[in-house]
């Protein structure tokens, strides 16, 4: 069930793990002493009882205590720059989250238009008027929207996953070599080039995040609206409108966010973690949305050729009028009382004879008649081109399918996990080896295992150790 408590749980979990890589990567380079770790492992094992109970985030209880390794992360990189750090870590993981329910909601999609290949879609345009598409067509260029949301999150996440250098880094000398490879240790990809942007690389990432989610909440409740319509009618279409509401409200609350760094640690986090909750709650929700969708396509009859008399078709009647040199007002009444009188006796143009067309209009003609009638035929009933049409929306599928198997980027140790977690279920008894390591060294304060301290015996730091 989604609650705060329970995203302030796997938030502080994650940010246990940023401190905890940040301490490793810093003892590994020499840059802190075991002390400084040892002091940090003390810091976590006096605050870790009160996480259950308290709704405070553990950056703000390691404040309270006055915890030396915030004051190492501030010298060392700033106060901005070590709340970017931490922000960066926590946006892309839920953004990564993110992309993977929108391309399960586009791969649902995509399955449907499979299915619906030969059925006629009748559409609301923006401005009102009605034309008749197919409804794999309206799919995939549902699964398309979701394909395209997914793809500038991807790139948000690309970005984040710099890390912000040290302040006092020296970028011309060995300094840089150093802090990629913590860069590298703490999990991001390398390390941020623009080093003195006053935050304009994190600010430009959290506006195409908003953006991306506003335009999805402008777009998409059209588009299932629409949808919902050409369904059969049930429960489930219904309250798929009414939770897509929800979540473009949700999608367009992210605009009033603040993202400014405040001096007080309290005050930032309460920003931060406002931000990544109404994502939190947005993946909730998405995920939710894909099972209503699935559920409110139901197969609908064929819909009669009187409701195919769209405004479409009216307009074009009108212009095929004022093509053989009708005036323009008598073209439209014309029109519209072929549409009036076709309407009422529940027939179409393809049924009447000439005769009838002075009863309707004077304005109308025998060839206006067989031009209507092929506009309201049933021909987008069945797939335009055949087998060879088939092949193209199948193949339009397949390259949205691959796009966005690539939208998540894994890192190595995260991939490996999610490996051993398949192939453990497999029946597989041999154990499973691979030649890839974690590129995180373990050290005191991620493993317990060093023979040095199991022997009572300090670890020298690698500063202290003799070079050759």
């Amino acid at each position: 069930m989604l609650d705060w408590q329970g995203f302030l749980k796997l938030d502080n979990a994650a940010t246990i793990d940023f401190l905890s890589s940040y301490a490793a990567a810093l003892w590994q380079e020499g840059l802190i002493s075991e002390r400084s770790v040892d002091q940090l492992k003390i810091s976590l094992a006096s605050i870790t009882p009160q996480l259950p109970s308290t709704q405070a985030s553990i950056l703000s209880l390691l404040s309270e205590v006055d915890c030396e390794f915030l004051y190492i992360m501030t010298a060392r990189y700033g106060s901005k720059g070590f709340a970017w750090n931490h922000m960066r870590s926590s946006t892309r993981n839920i953004l990564s989250e993110t992309c993977a329910n929108l391309a399960s909601w586009a791969d649902a999609s995509l399955k449907k238009a499979e299915l619906f290949m030969n059925r006629p879609y009748v559409a609301l345009s923006h401005t009102g008027s009605s034309r008749q598409e197919l409804f794999p067509t309206v799919l995939c260029h549902s699964a398309k929207i979701l394909h395209d949301t997914a793809k500038e999150l991807r790139d948000v996440i690309l970005e984040l996953s710099l890390m912000r250098p040290a302040d006092v880094l020296d970028t011309a000398g060995s300094e840089y070599s150093r802090e990629y490879r913590v860069a590298i240790q703490v999990g991001f990809s390398g390390i941020e080039s623009e080093s003195i942007s006053y935050c304009r690389t994190e600010l430009r990432c959290l506006r195409k995040i908003i953006t991306a989610f506003d335009e999805l909440a402008t777009t998409l409740p059209v588009l299932i609206s629409g949808i919902a319509d050409n369904t059969a009618s049930n429960s489930a279409s219904k309250t798929l409108e009414a939770e897509c509401e929800i979540f473009s409200a949700e999608c367009q609350r992210l605009a009033g966010a603040r993202f400014d760094v405040s001096t007080n640690l309290n005050v930032w986090e309460t920003r931060r973690l406002g931000f990544l909750f109404e994502l939190y709650s947005l993946n909730h929700r998405m995920s939710h949305l894909t099972k209503l969708f699935v559920e409110s396509l139901a197969p609908r009859e064929k819909p009669s050729l009187a409701s195919l008399l769209t405004d479409d078709f009216e307009r074009a009647v009108i212009c095929n009028l004022i093509q053989r040199g009708t005036l323009a007002p008598q073209a439209t009444k014309a029109a519209k009382d072929l549409m009036n009188y076709c309407r009422h006796h529940q027939t179409t143009p393809a049924t009447l004879i000439a005769a009838e067309l002075k009863k309707i209009n004077n304005d109308l003609h025998e060839d206006t008649l067989s031009f209507a009638a092929g506009l309201a035929s049933d021909q987008l009933t069945a797939t335009p081109g055949g087998s060879a049409e088939k092949a193209r929306f199948l193949e339009a599928a397949k390259r949205i399918r691959k796009s966005l198997n690539t939208a998540v980027p894994f890192s190595v140790p995260l991939g490996l996990a999610l490996a051993g977690m398949l192939w453990g279920g497999c029946g597989v008894k041999t154990a499973v080896t691979t030649d890839a390591v974690d590129p995180r060294p373990k050290l005191p304060f991620r493993t317990e295992l060093l023979k040095s301290n199991q022997d009572g015996k300090p670890t020298p730091n690698k500063s202290t150790q003799d070079k050759p």
